[in-house]
C-alpha cells in the first residue's frame, strides 16, 4: 500500500468521525460508493483531483491536511472534540477521564518502544 494513500485514508476515516458522519453519508455526499470510500479509508486505493476536493469540501478540511502536507487542522480537531464532549451529559466524564487515562499509558508505552 502507497504511505500516501494510508494518510489520506486515515485522516478522512478520523475527520468523518468527528464530523459523526457514517460513510455512507460521505459517499453519497462525495458521489463515491460506500464500498470506494471504505477502500479509501483503508489506504487500499488513492482518489482523483476531483474526488479529493469533494472529500476536503465534505469534511471542511484542505486537500493538503488530507495529503498530510499541512497539519493546519490540528485545533479545528480539538475544537470538534471539545464541542462533542460538551454535548455528553456530565455523568459520562468519569469514563471519559478513564479513557484518556488509558490512552495516555498506550502513548507512553508506545513511545517507549
Amino acid at each position: 500500500m502507497n504511505s500516501v494513500n494510508i494518510e489520506l485514508g486515515n485522516k478522512i476515516k478520523l475527520r468523518r468521525k468527528i464530523k459523526n458522519t457514517t460513510r455512507e453519508k460521505l459517499a453519497e455526499k462525495i458521489n463515491v460508493s460506500p464500498r470506494f470510500l471504505a477502500e479509501v479509508e483503508a489506504g487500499k486505493v488513492g482518489v482523483s483531483i476531483q474526488t479529493l476536493v469533494r472529500i476536503s469540501e465534505a469534511l471542511g478540511v484542505s486537500t493538503d491536511y488530507l495529503l498530510g502536507l499541512t497539519a493546519d487542522v490540528e485545533n479545528n480537531e480539538y475544537n470538534l472534540l471539545v464541542s462533542n464532549l460538551k454535548k455528553l451529559n456530565s455523568e459520562y466524564y468519569p469514563m471519559l477521564s478513564k479513557i484518556i487515562e488509558e490512552l495516555e499509558k498506550l502513548q507512553t508505552k508506545n513511545s517507549s518502544s
